[in-house]
């Protein structure tokens, strides 16, 4: 049994036990090595980080300030507390083994290498440390001095790092683009799999390669050159549309974009280059250029190509004084061909005639069709002499190649060509000696056609010929400059209803007897001369007024369809003046739809696509005339906002009897139907037609059998209710 005696005498045990331990304590942090305890406290707190000392008990003898923020305890609290409970309960047993390793062999060096170390602060949230070990040696044995870092922002950083690097990882391994790092040299060191595919080898085969190896190496210098710049820092990145080479052999047309990439040193050290193919957009722009330059008939250049061409040649010859020749060839009576076979046979034959006259060129000249029955060839190397005889063997082609013309009793295809040289003393234009030629060919065929005539300068009847053509540009002028140009309407009819729902206003230019002109014969020279653009502003501006007038006095009638050009297609001041005449005539902008040709649309599809997107901010509709003429239809139905299809005549004059024209018409149908849109038949000419059309689904139809052009006033004036205005 336990004494009273017994229990005081343990009592005062434990509180004399206590006291000495106290003191013990004190004395150690009294008597530790080094210097006095004023300058080492000092240095303590002057650490950046948390400094705890530790006995060989693992006890906490001191610590600093930042030790205090760090676990979030007050400096008596930390004070001999086992530095095992500043540790979460799942590492204390370890990190007490580590204590005793370390105290075996205590030298300055991290604490647990490899591991992750956390601390436990007061409130007991977790954090990541890092920890520097130190012995201190004093009186009562060696300390241990602990300075102790925060990193969870470092292992934020770290993490987030990793994210990135996973991601671009991903990115780069799973684009479809390819994409390959190269060092500072250009040499590639990581590819990612679209890459290989696209040039055709594999990374092995890419690794260590110098990225422009797989450059065309008529284009290596190029880029050797702005990857220096980029490298240099002289421009934020390189973006380039070039060829590589794929491993066949073959070129690839491809888009390369090159960045740099920098070290923390903001050094570059890396280029991110991104390729991607783009083959089969260049060859689809290159098809899209060769349908805008060259005719689609015969595959020879058009008019605006050759003229282009003309005037290249023009200047060269002003400047080096070169030799040269232009060819003008018309085919005689081939219009009978037309009104005695149709038009199908007249374009067979015009085909005919476009092969047998380029097999008798050489690679150097350029053959064109200007138009109809029209051909030019330049012969940029040719003299009088060579000319001539150029010319000769072109018309004795023709003569060996017997083509029978209808209607001319037994006579075969034969041609005039007119010949003119380019003379540098001259100073002459591509469009002067295109109108030498021009005259030259008139000679010819005064002179009874199948044969040549060589331009004279300054001969009486070059002079009168010069003249004329002069005259008429001149009675384009004065055209303008009177308004003798009269509007014409053509009712369009819904096919489903027979209603007329709109007119086409067809533009004619009056002559001094009152007579009225067709566009065909001055439009081309008012294009020429520039002269376009003011004829589109003046048919625009009387066609809005003339709806505006009519609406004022009358019930609202039908849509207006107007044409326009394709130079005043990329000319702001023609939107403006469209702007201008909707406004002041308060005329609805859904009741005016502007028409340009396909083939104009094809020689600018930007402007095309700005154009019709220009209309439909408006409220205007837009309408692609001669749809199916320029054999690149299909690419405007995605790029341009369109309203209504106006299939050409070409596929309506003889789809009753040609298979094919039906099975036109109808895939345009089908395609319109689809995207809501409206399609208008041009030159429908007979009742079968019009039914045909009706089945095939066209919506609309226009010619001359559903009704004849009047003139615009009268045509207003007699716009009858919908019911009697009608089409069987």
């Amino acid at each position: 049994m336990i004494t009273v005696g017994e229990v005081v005498r343990w009592i005062l045990y434990r509180t004399r036990s206590s006291y000495y331990r106290l003191v013990r304590r004190l004395m150690r942090g009294d008597r530790l090595l080094w210097g006095s305890e004023r300058k080492f406290r000092a240095l303590l707190e002057a650490a950046p980080d948390a400094m705890v000392i530790v006995n060989d008990h693992g006890h906490i003898a001191l610590v600093n300030a930042q030790a205090e923020s760090l676990f979030g305890f007050r400096r008596q609290e930390l004070i001999g507390k086992s530095v095992s409970e500043l540790i979460p309960k799942r590492f204390r047993d370890q990190h007490r083994h580590h204590q005793r390793q370390y105290l075996r062999d205590a030298v300055a060096r991290p604490m647990g290498g490899g591991l992750e170390l956390y601390g436990l602060r007061k409130d007991g949230c977790e954090f990541p440390i890092e920890i520097s070990l130190s012995p201190i040696e004093t009186d009562e044995g060696t300390m241990v001095s602990s300075a102790i870092r925060d990193i969870t922002s470092r292992k934020r950083a770290l993490t987030e790092l990793a994210t990135a690097e996973e991601l671009f990882r991903g990115a780069f391994d799973g684009s479809p683009i390819g994409m390959a790092l190269t060092d500072a040299a250009g040499e590639i060191v990581r590819v990612n799999g679209a890459l290989c595919e696209l040039t055709g080898r594999s990374t092995q085969q890419l690794a260590g390669m110098r990225f422009d190896a797989l450059t065309l190496p008529s284009e290596v210098a190029y880029d050797r050159t702005a990857v220096a710049a980029l490298l240099a820092e002289a421009q934020a990145q390189y973006k380039v549309e070039t060829r590589i080479v794929h491993a066949t052999g073959a070129a690839i047309w491809v888009t390369l974009q090159a960045t740099t990439i920098n070290d923390d040193d903001d050094a570059a050290r890396r280029l991110l280059v991104q390729v991607q193919d783009i083959t089969h957009r260049r060859r689809y722009e290159e098809n899209l250029h060769y349908l805008a330059t060259h005719d689609p008939l015969t595959g020879l250049h058009n008019r605006a190509s050759f003229v282009e061409q003309l005037d290249m040649h023009a200047d060269v010859v002003r400047r080096y004084g070169s030799d040269g020749a232009l060819l003008l060839l018309d085919l005689d009576h081939f219009k009978y061909v037309n009104d005695t076979l149709g038009h199908q046979a007249g374009d067979q034959l015009i085909a005919r005639v476009a092969t047998v006259l380029a097999s008798r060129l050489r690679d150097s000249d350029t053959l064109a069709r200007l138009g109809g029955d029209e051909f030019a060839a330049l012969l940029p190397r040719a003299t009088a002499r060579t000319a001539k005889r150029v010319a000769d063997d072109l018309l004795e082609a023709l003569r060996a190649e017997r083509i029978p013309v209808p209607g001319t009793g037994g006579r075969t295809m034969t041609a005039s060509i007119g010949v003119a040289l380019f003379e540098g003393a001259q100073d002459l234009s591509g469009e002067d000696v295109l109108v030498n030629a021009d005259l030259a060919m008139y000679d010819a065929k005064e002179a009874g056609r199948n044969q040549l005539a060589l331009h004279v300068r300054g001969g009486e009847h070059a002079q009168a010929r010069m003249q004329g053509r002069i005259t008429w540009a001149e009675r384009i002028r004065v055209a303008i400059d009177e308004n003798r140009f009269a509007l014409v309407a053509q009712p369009i009819f819904d096919l489903a209803t027979g209603d007329v729902t709109q007119f086409e206003v067809l533009l004619r230019m009056r002559d001094d007897d009152g007579g009225l002109i067709a566009p065909g014969a001055f439009l081309s020279t008012a294009e020429r001369l520039g002269m376009i653009g003011r004829i589109d502003a003046m048919t625009v501006t009387r066609a809005i007024r003339a709806m505006a007038e009519h609406d004022a006095t009358a019930a609202v009638g039908p849509r207006v369809e107007i044409n326009l050009s394709g130079a005043s297609m990329g000319d702001p001041e023609m939107l403006r003046t469209i702007e201008r005449e909707l406004q002041e005539t308060g005329l609805d902008p859904s009741r005016v739809i502007f028409e340009i040709t396909e083939t104009a649309a094809i020689a600018n599809i930007g402007k095309a696509r700005e154009f019709s997107d220009q209309l439909a901010k408006l409220g205007c509709c837009f309408a692609l005339d001669d749809f199916g003429a320029g054999f690149g239809s299909f690419y405007y139905l995605k790029h341009v906002r369109f309203d209504i299809l106006k299939i050409d005549g070409e596929f309506v004059r003889e789809c009753c009897s040609t298979s094919t024209d039906r099975l036109v018409i109808q895939a345009v149908v089908d395609i319109a139907r689809g995207l809501g849109k409206e399609t208008i038949a041009e030159h429908v000419g007979d009742a079968p037609t019009v039914q045909l059309l009706r089945e095939l689904g066209v919506t609309h139809g226009q010619g001359f059998y559903l009704a004849m052009p009047q003139p615009l006033e009268s045509f207003l004036a007699g716009l009858r209710p919908a019911a009697e205005s009608r089409v069987a």
